[in-house]
């Protein structure tokens, strides 16, 4: 069957984070909330905004998939008064300017004066992504866009994407996290929103604790603690008094059942604490297991130019690293994981998820086990 096309699918409308917020002077800046928002202008599509909110408002992540090899498109854009007047394709030497009411040919490069950065690091043409995707819980037909205007947050999908190739067929969860930044102009250091994708079986969310739970978990351990009282003013409640015979006959059985009650006691913890120590060493077993399987060694790392299948040529870094059979393998690693392996010495334990496209091997997830540094290694 013909491969979907993003064109023949209606669209819904857009995902965004950040809105629009006048400024003292008049001007307009840019808030970014840290969350979703849907945003639509076709009156027809408000059941799909509302479902939206319903399963997404207020959440730092969605649920996510694709119907083509390349949602992503990268473009430079340029704006004034009147709206776009020029775009041109990353990569293109052609752009399409706006002359009157018609768009035109012209030559495009990286020399374009509105491509150049002034004093404040502003340009008139600025590169922006395009995110095209459908979140299958609200529709399966139609589509969301996304226009993406930050380059940490176009690299990053970008690089994802081309590690992924073709085997983009799976539910992924688009999600944000709150990350450091340098300006390259003031050298500041903020915080700021960058945008994050994962497969939806690699994701944890977060737990959160409802407010009405803990509530009523504070009532109901008051009301046993209440109870609790109430029994023991009950049992202290003066008995009749006895003769002095009886008195004492009754206060050493006490005393013996009180004893036989203590060791009893002792005993069932013993007991407990054995079987719960003995439970815990069955539910790690697998989890280490699993880490020994996943193991691996790094024994060096090197950079190495591959080519994308956009036929892009990039430089990524590659791990040497040796597995629990003593094979080794040249392992090609995700950008985000690249610098801190890069810091990384001989010796250093990481946990790999590894897919093999053609005769190269993939790190689609990185983890930690144990870290040397170049200097200890040395």
């Amino acid at each position: 069957m013909e491969q979907i096309r993003y064109a023949d699918l209606a669209l819904i409308g857009m995902v965004q984070h950040g809105i629009q917020e006048k400024t003292a002077n008049g001007g307009k800046k840019t808030k970014d909330l840290g969350y979703f928002i849907p945003k639509v202008e076709n009156e027809h599509m408000q059941l799909f905004l509302q479902k939206f909110k319903e399963q997404c408002e207020g959440k730092d992540n969605i649920e996510i998939a694709f119907c083509e090899e390349n949602p992503l498109i990268k473009k430079f854009e340029r704006y004034n008064q009147s709206g776009k007047v020029c775009h041109c394709l990353e990569g293109n030497k052609i752009a399409k300017q706006k002359i009157g009411t018609k768009y035109q040919d012209i030559e495009c490069s990286e020399q374009c004066k509105y491509r150049q950065k002034n004093e404040q690091g502003k340009a008139a043409c600025n590169r922006v992504g395009w995110l095209r995707f459908l979140i299958p819980s609200i529709s399966k037909d139609k589509i969301w866009l996304m226009k993406i205007t930050g380059q940490k947050s176009i690299n990053r999908l970008d690089a994802f994407f081309n590690l992924q190739g073709t085997l983009l067929q799976n539910n992924y969860i688009l999600f944000l996290s709150k990350e450091d930044q340098t300006s390259k102009i003031t050298g500041e250091t903020y915080k700021n929103y960058i945008l994050n994708i994962m497969l939806k079986s690699d994701f944890i969310s977060k737990n959160t604790i409802s407010p009405q739970n803990v509530k009523v978990q504070s009532n109901e351990n008051d009301k046993n603690v209440n109870t609790q009282v109430e029994k023991e003013k009950i049992s202290n409640v003066q008995q009749p008094i006895t003769n002095n015979a009886d008195s004492n006959k009754e206060q050493k059985e006490k005393t013996t059942t009180k004893k036989t009650t203590t060791k009893s006691k002792k005993e069932t913890e013993s007991k407990t604490s054995a079987k719960q120590q003995s439970s815990d060493s069955k539910k790690t077993a697998p989890e280490e297991k699993e880490n020994v399987e996943n193991g691996y060694c790094l024994l060096k790392t090197f950079k190495q130019m591959l080519t994308d299948k956009d036929g892009n040529c990039k430089e990524y870094l590659v791990g040497q690293f040796m597995d629990i059979h003593d094979k080794s393998s040249d392992i090609i690693i995700r950008p985000e994981d690249a610098e801190e392996l890069e810091e990384c010495g001989l010796g250093t334990l990481v946990k790999l998820d590894i897919v093999e496209r053609g005769n190269k091997k993939f790190a689609m997830k990185l983890e930690f086990i144990e870290k040397r540094s170049k200097e200890k290694a040395a």
